[in-house]
This record gives C-alpha cells, sequence and structure tokens, in this order.
C-alpha cells in the first residue's frame, strides 16, 4: 500500500491508511508470493496508474489462472501483460484504464470481479463488466460491493451485469474487519472428528463473510454450536453424513471433507471443480492423501462423494505445498489410529502461522522435525 503512495500506519489492532488519488508505484516490481488474491487485485488496480506497474510471484502462483483478467483490462483501454522468461513470471500493466464493456467468466475466480471493481471507479468512463456464466463465490463479490459502497462508490447491478459510473471519487470509510471463519473451521472440524468442546473467539459479527456458512452447515452434521458475543462454542456430537453445495465456499471444503469421512453415512459436496485451481488441484491431492488412511472419498465430475468411516489409520501424508492440505491432514490424523506425519506442514504460514500451535493448546500432541 505505502509502495502505491499511500501513507500507513499500523498501531496495534488498527490500521490507518491516508490514500491517494490514484496509484503512484515505485520502479521495483511487488512480489505477490503466492497469494492469488494479491496479485489478482493488484493486476486490476494497477490499471488505473500512469506508470507501468511490474507484479512478479512464485512459481505456484504463476501455474494458476490470470489470462481472463489480463485480457479484461487490455479491452477496458490499459495495457496489461503477463510472461515467463528465465527470470520468472512477471506482470506488466499500466494505465490509463479508459473504459467501456467487458466480458469475464465467472466460474473460475471471483477475484477477477472484484479486482475490476476496484479499478472501475477511477475508469476514464463508464465501465459495464459482463460475467459469463454462473459467478461462483459470489458471496467474496458481495464483500466487495460493501466496501466500495461504505467508500462512496456507486454500482449497478441486473442480470449478471455490474454497471459502474467512471469516474468516481473515493471517500474515507472505516471498518470492521470480520475473523478469519475459513481458518477457523479446521478447528471446528478437529473438534468434529477427535474433540469434546472448544471455544473460538475473536470471530465477531459475520453477516457478510462467506466462509461462515460453516456455523449453518456444523448443526447439520451433529456439531453443537453457540454463540456469545465475538466467541464460538463448538461441542462434538455424531455426525451424519450430509449434503453441501461448495459453489460459494471452495476454501470450505478440504474441513468438510475430513468431517465426512468420520461422518456416519453418505457424504456429498458439490460445486468442487474450481477446486483444480487451488494452491494444488485440491480434487486430487487432498483425496490421494485421505485415501492413503483408509477414507472412502472419490471424485464425478463435479461432485466429491465420502463414505464415512471411523476406523481410519494414521499415515505419512505431503501437504503439497498447500496450506489447506497440511490443515486438512492435521485434522484428519488428531481422529485416525495410530501416528501421523505432515511433511511440507510449514505450508500453513500462507494463512494461519500458529495452526500447530493451537491445536497443541488445545490437547494435540505434536512434535516437530
Amino acid at each position: 500500500m505505502q509502495r502505491l503512495g499511500a501513507n500507513v500506519v499500523v498501531k496495534k489492532t488498527r490500521t490507518i491508511s491516508y490514500g491517494v488519488t490514484r496509484p503512484t508505484p515505485t520502479n521495483r516490481p511487488f512480489d505477490c508470493g503466492e497469494s492469488g488474491a494479491t496479485l489478482r487485485f493488484l493486476t486490476a488496480i494497477a490499471s488505473t496508474s500512469l506508470r507501468t506497474v511490474r507484479l512478479t510471484c512464485s512459481p505456484r502462483l504463476a501455474n494458476r489462472p490470470l489470462d481472463p483478467l489480463v485480457q479484461a483490462i487490455n479491452v477496458l483501454g490499459a495495457s496489461a501483460r503477463a510472461f515467463s522468461d528465465t527470470h520468472g513470471f512477471e506482470v506488466l500493466i499500466r494505465g490509463p484504464l479508459r473504459g467501456g464493456e467487458v466480458t469475464v467468466r465467472g466460474d473460475i475466480s471471483s477475484q477477477f470481479i472484484s479486482g475490476l471493481l476496484f479499478a472501475a471507479p477511477l475508469a476514464m468512463r463508464d465501465v459495464t463488466i459482463k460475467v459469463e456464466g454462473s459467478l461462483e463465490s459470489r458471496p467474496y463479490v458481495d464483500v466487495s460491493i460493501d466496501v466500495l459502497r461504505k467508500h462512496g462508490i456507486s454500482i449497478e447491478e441486473s442480470e449478471g451485469t455490474f454497471r459502474i459510473p467512471a469516474p468516481q471519487k473515493f471517500v474515507p470509510a472505516s471498518h470492521q474487519v470480520p475473523g478469519d471463519f475459513s481458518s477457523a473451521a479446521f478447528l471446528i472440524a478437529a473438534t468434529g472428528v477427535a474433540g469434546a468442546e472448544i471455544i473460538i473467539s475473536g470471530l465477531g459479527s459475520y453477516e457478510l463473510e462467506p466462509d461462515s456458512a460453516m456455523m449453518k452447515v456444523a448443526p447439520e452434521i451433529g456439531l453443537e454450536v453457540q454463540q456469545d458475543g465475538d466467541s464460538l462454542t463448538i461441542g462434538r456430537g455424531e455426525l451424519d453424513g450430509f449434503d453441501f453445495d461448495a459453489s460459494n465456499n471452495p476454501d470450505l471444503v478440504p474441513p468438510l471433507e475430513i468431517l465426512g469421512c468420520f461422518a456416519d453415512g453418505s457424504t456429498e459436496i458439490r460445486g468442487v471443480k474450481r477446486l483444480v485451481y487451488k494452491e494444488s488441484n485440491r480434487l486430487q491431492t487432498l483425496p490421494t492423501e485421505l485415501g492413503k488412511m483408509g477414507a472412502k472419498i472419490r471424485v464425478e465430475n463435479d461432485m466429491i462423494k465420502i463414505e464415512g468411516n471411523r476406523e481410519l489409520v494414521g499415515s505419512a501424508f505431503d501437504s503439497h505445498g498447500d496450506h489447506r492440505v497440511a490443515m486438512a491432514c492435521a485434522a484428519a490424523s488428531l481422529g485416525a489410529k495410530g501416528e501421523s506425519i505432515v511433511q511440507n506442514s510449514e505450508a500453513v504460514s500462507k494463512s494461519y502461522p500458529e495452526f500447530f500451535q493451537d491445536l497443541s493448546r488445545l490437547g494435540a500432541e505434536l512434535s516437530v522435525e
């Protein structure tokens, strides 16, 4: 944010940003690491800059889809180019974003739409974004629109089309950031397979937080959920097989797979095809790892089917460098017989660095080699 021209002050639990009219980046490239949201949002936002912005990222992230966003930016009159060479992967973007009409697929990543919504108010003329096909992970776009409207931005929507008058001026606003339900979901899954009762604090209001859907499905699976202010108490019950449509909540699939493996009866998780675009191909990696424990799990078209089996055994897992696969394997191992090993477990640092420390605090026996 600072290298885009903003003045940012961090005070304990608050971040204060004094913004600029449009990004004025430095000449150094931005390293997005393995963060898909960072790469996609910055790619879109950089299209409003009058200077060239260089973005780089890890080889793993370079293999995840970006072309639809790059093409959309070019259609809207800015310049964007992604390429690989001996130095790695780079994206070069330069504005101005002139505006106009563009069509973007909705079944790859909602971050394409959110990024364009962030950039569109700074275009030279109105922007129309047409979504081709179904817009999956729609709640994440709703969060983006809510944030933009708090900053005074006008957005019109009808029949899969977003219209953003431009240019517009952003106004200051205050935000209360919700807790991370996608990370908390793994603690909930661990409670379901091996715990008694845990209390998770700090989640706060979750009206628009997409992965708070975990709070709705957990009682259907057999978990006891009680809310008291910012705290959730999760109690273990008899787990039953369940049906869940993950089209809007792909990050909940790994912890839900764990619960399905230990539940009585059959579980079906639908709307999972986009898992191939994650940090690893989760349609392959996680079912493969859980299969090592004796889990009866298979993928059919756009669905994961699981036959519950409480007699799972510990195994040696590979996270495939995927933070959610690592946490899922660890949570599953708590309910299995015997010892388990999670290789490349440091992948959890991407989203939940304290994950294993928290498991230890909850009573899990862990050792690091």
